[in-house]
């Protein structure tokens, strides 16, 4: 498994996020000197603290991420941030997760971001999934996937998607791992006719340490993505032993 992001929406102040971070390298560091194979991980935190992150966090060990952008690069936005401001802080943005288009944003204002994150030369990271399970899931989470790189040549740009089914996203159970190799399977294969000679697909909604392993074993896969696992260290270095643990 290639990738285990944490998405720690609107949660930790500034110095719990420094703490969190440290803590987690910690971890890091202890099982790479026993030759633990780790994945890439991707730790995406309030806007507030990606400056401080930035003076603590080893690239080695992890990565940062903005978990949203404007699509403009300056202007009258009161309150936003632009795709320029997070060059130097962040290597990766996070776009259209279930929880913005919750809040209206359509998949025109999506491939928007996609397209200027990709411009300044950060890697979008793009949530796609259904709103409810049953027939038509599929063909909604595929017809957001094509809008959402409709402003990008992915046979040119990195490009990170999360398969996310919104009825999961904080649920007491994740979906069937056979529903996700499912639908993961068709967006790969989308991608590959878009252009995408290696897709990157993974997976969000409820994972955590009790039920990681079922994703790990999912070689349609290339990651999970956490939230409330990820926000405490322990819980989240256990997640990454279970990941190793089933490669």
């Amino acid at each position: 498994m290639k990738y285990l992001l944490a998405n720690w929406k609107m949660h930790t102040t500034v110095d719990q996020a420094v703490t969190l971070v440290q803590a987690i390298q910690e971890g890091l560091r202890e099982r790479t000197s026993r030759g633990q194979q780790l994945p890439s991980v991707i730790v995406c935190p309030p806007f507030v603290s990606l400056v401080p992150l930035r003076a603590v966090a080893d690239e080695r060990l992890v990565r940062l991420g903005a978990q949203n952008c404007h699509w403009e690069k300056e202007g009258p936005y009161t309150g936003e941030i632009s795709p320029v401001m997070l060059t130097g802080l962040a290597q990766y943005v996070m776009i259209g997760h279930s929880e913005r288009r919750a809040a209206c944003e359509s998949d025109e204002q999506i491939a928007r971001k996609v397209a200027a994150v990709a411009e300044v030369g950060l890697t979008p990271i793009l949530f796609v999934g259904e709103d409810e399970p049953g027939a038509g899931a599929r063909s909604q989470t595929e017809h957001r996937l094509k809008q959402g790189v409709s402003g990008i040549d992915p046979s040119q740009q990195s490009l990170l998607v999360v398969y996310e089914p919104a009825w999961a996203i904080g649920a007491d159970r994740a979906a069937d791992a056979r529903y996700v190799r499912e639908i993961v399977t068709g967006l790969k294969d989308l991608l590959r006719q878009l252009g995408t000679s290696d897709p990157e697909v993974i997976y969000g909604g409820t994972v955590k340490k009790e039920n990681i392993e079922q994703f790990a074993e999912l070689d349609v896969l290339d990651g999970v993505g956490a939230t409330r696992a990820s926000l405490t260290a322990q819980d989240f270095l256990a997640m990454i032993d279970r990941v190793t643990s089933s490669s």
